[in-house]
């Protein structure tokens, strides 16, 4: 297993600072957009270490920390709502709250940025600000929006942003930075099926729902399997049937609601095309009427190039070059894509996996948890972002 190469680091003299904080949030997990206690919690520690908290996106917080010359303004950012999951892990921080887990690792990300935070205000910044970025509603709410709209990339503007998740598919020890897309845009549909209702026993005098919305399913699948690019990549999943009531009756509707993930803007356009056509196409060859509601929810999250750079720079000075890796883009989405979609930066990704300790499940699982040792990895790489890119 790969380790740090530095354990004298800022980030392991923080470490129990980190694991204090991303415990006491992982046993108050709040859900997007109600994440009440925690901007409180916040707030708290931005002002016990000097720095003007202010609210932004709702329930979100951002502070500013300018250095000792002028400069550029880098914003990192890191989420800040929980999961409705109950926590299968015994363990001293596990939730107090019946439905709500920190599943996907936003405890941790929270505690890397206020270590950060705190680093910076101990030692100082030389020259330009950093901008914190506590960003509500990351889990389906489009919370980077929001802040975005609250003016959070402005006054003082930001030129670039950084932000990273600890991640389940690396072992500690290991960071993977992609130039170019390294998540996926994430697409949201809803189709309405409408036919006629009637008896089970007599399908002749009807036009089965239920029927149609299987075909619809089975011939959305030769999207990708036969109208995209062998060497591109996408998904497109129906994760929602609902028809019916009783198993005697033939419904007169069915909804069916999925997602499509895709990386080239003229994939994602195909897709949605071809979403609505073979929907409305089947369901008008077997006498029905689809409706197809389809929203373009996030864009895929790009790295710039140079920026990802700078940040494998700063990954081979904390865990060494060979424990620097280029994963697989996920086909997972993201709401930092709205910020990389304004401004040049990076998403990383540090490894927390721990087999020996039984820590491998995955994002979003009632088990999922982290070896601790890769937030003091976070906050270094943070820091060493943050060094370089105030210095150039």
């Amino acid at each position: 297993m790969a380790r740090p190469l530095h354990r004298n680091s800022p980030g392991h003299r923080l470490l129990p600072f980190s694991v204090s904080v991303r415990r006491d949030f992982h046993m108050h997990p709040e859900l997007g957009l109600e994440e009440k206690r925690t901007q409180k919690v916040i707030r708290e520690h931005l002002k016990a270490l000097g720095i003007r908290p202010r609210n932004v996106g709702g329930t979100g917080v951002t502070g500013l920390i300018r250095g000792r010359a002028e400069g550029r303004t880098l914003l990192l950012r890191a989420d800040m709502d929980a999961l409705p999951v109950t926590e299968e892990n015994r363990v001293p921080y596990a939730s107090r709250e019946p439905g709500r887990m920190h599943a996907c690792g936003h405890d941790g990300h929270m505690a890397v940025l206020l270590s950060v935070a705190r680093h910076l205000r101990e030692t100082g910044l030389p020259e330009g600000n950093v901008k914190l970025c506590f960003q509500p509603g990351e889990e389906g709410f489009r919370g980077a929006a929001r802040v975005i709209e609250d003016g959070i990339l402005e006054n003082p503007p930001v030129d670039a942003c950084f932000a990273l998740h600890v991640w389940r598919d690396l072992p500690v020890g290991k960071i993977a930075v992609l130039p170019g897309p390294c998540m996926a845009a994430t697409d949201l549909f809803t189709v309405r099926i409408t036919g006629k209702g009637g008896h089970a026993a007599y399908p002749h005098l009807s036009v089965d729902t239920v029927a149609v919305a299987a075909q619809v399913v089975g011939a959305l699948q030769t999207i990708v399997s036969r109208q995209v690019d062998p060497l591109d990549t996408a998904v497109v999943t129906v994760g929602s049937i609902r028809a019916g009531t009783t198993y005697n009756v033939i419904p007169e509707t069915a909804v069916l609601q999925g997602t499509c993930r895709t990386f080239r803007k003229r994939t994602r356009k195909l897709v949605h095309r071809r979403v609505k056509e073979i929907a409305a196409g089947v369901a008008r060859a077997l006498g029905a009427r689809a409706e197809v509601e389809y929203d373009e929810f996030l864009p895929a999250t790009v790295n710039d190039p140079k920026a990802a750079a700078l940040a494998r720079e700063a990954a081979a000075e904390v865990v060494g070059a060979r424990n620097v890796v280029e994963a697989d883009p996920s086909m997972g989405g993201e709401d930092m894509s709205l910020f990389l979609e304004r401004v040049p930066g990076c998403y990383a990704f540090v490894g927390l996996r721990n087999e020996k300790r039984g820590i491998r499940h995955p994002h979003h699982h009632p088990r999922f948890d982290m070896d601790e040792e890769c937030l003091a990895i976070a906050t270094d790489l943070t820091l060493g972002v943050v060094r370089r890119f105030t210095r150039r």
